[in-house]
């Protein structure tokens, strides 16, 4: 999803007119529902195969997921943020940089800093080097990971506004304004 949202994004600054004019209404929601179905399909997959009914289809399941993940969704996502980032601090036109795009940012620097290094151990494991710990350091990372986000949004939600005790729906509708 931080990939399609990385793209989205990106596009919508890159090209405006486009987006407004020419882009499908419900193109966001539509992509989306089919990267929540394709994750629930090969996540349900690998579940079947690799602990229900262990195969030999479970190995070639869980790579194609990491080739998935780390090479084609990850390097997506950085060209993308990448390409924002420096269209919008970069632009002759001194765009605004709204509480969305901080969020974006946030969120994408703390998944590479701390899911990406799962991946890795993954891979890694799949050619046979193994590390002391590290499908528990990696799993840990994926955790802070998770548990970052809310607290990125609550943080980007109540930016500039004096009043620390805020609600955490008012914080999220401020993220997302």
């Amino acid at each position: 999803l931080l990939t399609a949202i990385s793209i989205e994004r990106c596009l919508s600054v890159l090209c405006p007119i486009w987006c407004r004019s020419h882009r499908p209404k419900h193109l966001s929601g539509i992509i989306s529902g089919l990267l929540w179905c394709v994750s629930f399909l090969l996540n349900t997959l690998g579940y079947i195969s690799c602990t229900v009914r262990p195969s030999s289809n479970c190995h070639v399941l869980l790579i194609t997921i990491g080739v998935l993940d780390f090479l084609f969704c990850t390097p997506l996502m950085l060209v993308f943020s990448l390409t924002l980032f420096l269209k919008v601090k970069c632009s002759s036109q001194n765009l605004q940089t709204g509480r969305l795009f901080t969020v974006i940012m946030l969120t994408v620097l703390f998944f590479l800093i701390f899911a990406v290094p799962l991946s890795i151990l993954i891979l890694f494991d799949f050619w046979g080097y193994k590390f002391l710990y590290s499908p528990e350091i990696g799993f840990v990372l994926s955790c802070v990971n998770s548990s970052l986000n809310p607290v990125i949004y609550f943080i980007v939600g109540s930016y500039r506004d004096r009043r620390i005790r805020l609600t955490l729906r008012l914080a999220f509708q401020r993220a997302f304004e």
